[in-house]
């Protein structure tokens, strides 16, 4: 009963880390301008949350094989992997749309001129600009799919580095 309370709330301590750094570097990112006025530096800065998340779910993994006596199935690391993907996932999403919905709701329109600004000083074709116009606004246009998409696509990383890390770092010495 232990091992399995230590399963669960491990991942869930990690991914709550995860989303503690993720508001902080976002409100951050937003004080420095860079999802506003800077998006040539916000463009990069806005990995840091996902970039930490992976970083810690390797370290939430193993720090589970750790605590395990240095013992970890692949399976377990997998299920703690999924655990703080979901949980992370879940929650980036709905703070990201808290974001783009009360803290900046310009976001979506200076991130499409600032993304309209380099496609046309780079000589793209409207056909071009159309087609990356349709695609920002489905990314990051504040819809529900777009949302959905940054969970999905969000998850599909973590499940992977899950994987990876899983595989990595299993270890018996039961």
């Amino acid at each position: 009963m232990i091992y399995f309370h230590r399963m669960k709330s491990a991942p869930l301590k990690f991914a709550m880390v995860a989303l503690s750094l993720a508001v902080v570097w976002i409100l951050f990112e937003h004080l420095m301008g860079w999802n506003t006025t800077r998006h040539d530096i916000g463009q990069y800065a806005r990995l840091g949350p996902m970039i930490s998340f992976w970083i810690i779910l390797v370290l939430g993994i193993w720090y589970l094989r750790r605590s395990h006596g240095h013992s970890l199935t692949f399976r377990e690391g997998f299920e703690a992997g999924l655990i703080m993907t979901l949980i992370f996932c879940a929650g980036f999403t709905i703070i990201i749309m808290l974001y783009q919905q009360f803290i900046n709701p310009d976001y979506y329109q200076t991130l499409k001129d600032f993304t309209m600004k380099q496609m046309q000083d780079r000589g793209a074709t409207p056909k071009e600009m159309e087609l990356v116009q349709n695609e920002l606004k489905e990314q990051a246009g504040g819809s529900a799919l777009s949302y959905l998409l940054l969970f999905v696509f969000s998850a599909i990383w973590g499940l992977g580095i899950s994987a990876i890390a899983s595989m990595i770092l299993r270890k018996s010495t039961r």
